[in-house]
């Protein structure tokens, strides 16, 4: 099972035996959000697609703020692949979805809450509070769908499973943009149409990853790993529950960072908000192509880094990073080319599309200059480097909120997204200075 380059015949195949189906499947979740866009931008006024950046902003906060799920699973079980240790997966997958289901229940057992903090914080316009309070309460019941599929994807991730982590995006994917669609233009609901089809979707998709937990590990270990007393012992959850605090605090940082995004174009105005929100469409395209070779940083350097072998673990650093950067190189060149047309098929409304144009050269930036930080990312994962990744979003942060109040008496729109870029820029810079620290904690370590 183990993964190695002792034969190196072959290792750009190897990267894209991940990157190549993550890129398919990830590719696949901003074009369900370009379904979504489409049909709401182009119902009358730009309320209701305002109220879907209200909407998704808080769900991104509240979900992705738990993406340590993901990150930390993916991690510690790619270390344990690379000992083809198959009782340490089973207990890491066991914990990982225990703590995803109880953070849930918490989750759901808050909901009123979160929902009066959330708008609180955002302060969206009043004509869409009341669809964005129908659409929290219908989606909110996902929660445990979506938690259970983080720890799945991290154990498909971590063990080099991609292609069966492409079906299982794609099933969530396709099944979210058909039901958005009938929901919205067949039952006419609206917002709500785009909240129950995310709902129904998510379950869909956390059913069909617990058929390939129980075949890939097997129900036997599964079921050996939750009768086990150690697998619950607090010496055994350490290490998951110190990367998992890591993870969380530096994830709660980029999604607060993210969040004021919305807060800030809200403060602009409702067409300034609603083309913020297909700005950030953009912006799901960029983060989940390139975090495919993240992906691929991830098992191949992780699992490297369990086996103790500094040169496997460099090379694998650096050969995902060639072929992220020039990924990265090749969305910019095709929002150059026809990031216009995609802004004008998203929506109609003519002081929507102005205010994404006079942006749009941000988002042609976005993909050379960001890759860094999310190709630093994957490394640092496989790396269970958990406080590297937060110290560095921390410092990162400061730099943000330091370009949003100097630009505080005179924002706009692009404004606004040339913060993001330099937050982005500061992430990439940040790890890399700290990168060094990886390798001499693994001397160290062998």
């Amino acid at each position: 099972m183990s993964i190695t380059v002792s034969s190196p015949s072959s290792p750009d195949r190897k990267i894209w035996a991940i990157a190549g189906p993550a890129i398919v499947a990830n590719s696949s979740a901003p074009l369900v959000g370009l379904v979504d866009t489409w049909v709401i931008g182009h119902m009358p006024g730009a309320v209701h697609l305002a109220a879907i950046g209200v909407g998704a902003t808080i769900f991104s906060f509240l979900f992705w703020a738990f993406g340590f799920l993901r990150m930390s699973t993916t991690g510690l079980i790619a270390q344990a692949y690379g000992n083809d240790d198959t009782d340490k997966i089973a207990r890491v997958s066991v914990r990982s979805i225990a703590l995803g289901l109880l953070i849930a229940a918490l989750l759901l057992s808050v909901q009123s809450p979160l929902l009066s903090g959330a708008m609180a914080a955002l302060n969206p316009p009043t004509t869409t509070i009341k669809i964005v309070q129908d659409y929290f309460y219908i989606r909110i019941w996902s929660a445990p769908a979506v938690l259970f599929i983080y720890a799945i994807n991290g154990y498909l991730i971590g063990t080099a499973q991609a292609k069966l982590a492409l079906y299982l995006q794609l099933i969530l994917n396709i099944c979210n943009g058909v039901l958005n669609l009938t929901f919205v233009l067949g039952f006419g609901l609206g917002v709500q149409g785009i909240a129950y089809g995310s709902l129904i979707a998510e379950w869909v998709a956390a059913l069909f990853g617990l058929l390939l937990l129980l075949r890939g590990v097997g129900y036997l270990p599964l079921r050996k790993a939750i009768a086990t007393k150690t697998t619950w012992q607090y010496a055994r959850l350490k290490k998951l529950l110190s990367t998992n605090g890591y993870i969380f605090l530096r994830t709660l940082i980029l999604i607060t960072a993210l969040s004021l995004i919305t807060r800030q174009a809200a403060m602009l105005g409702e067409a300034p908000l609603a083309a913020s929100q297909v700005l950030s469409i953009f912006l799901l395209l960029i983060s989940l192509g390139l975090d495919s070779f993240a992906y691929a940083a991830e098992a191949l350097a992780g699992a490297a880094y369990g086996r103790g072998n500094k040169d496997d673990f460099r090379f694998w650093v650096i050969r995902t990073t060639l072929w992220a950067s020039t990924i990265a190189t090749l969305y910019s060149l095709i929002f150059f080319v026809a990031g216009a047309s995609i802004i004008n098929s998203l929506t109609d409304i003519h002081s929507v599309v102005f205010e994404a144009n006079q942006a749009l050269i941000v988002v042609i930036l976005l993909p050379i200059c960001a890759v860094w930080s999310y190709q630093f990312d994957g490394i640092f994962i496989g790396a269970t480097a958990g406080r590297g990744m937060l110290l560095s979003m921390a410092a990162a942060f400061v730099v943000y909120l330091a370009m949003l109040f100097f630009w505080t008496d005179n924002m706009t729109l692009t404004k606004l997204w040339v913060s993001v870029l330099i937050f982005m820029v500061m992430r990439g810079l940040m790890q890399a200075l700290y990168y060094p620290v990886l390798e001499k904690r693994l001397a160290a370590e062998t």
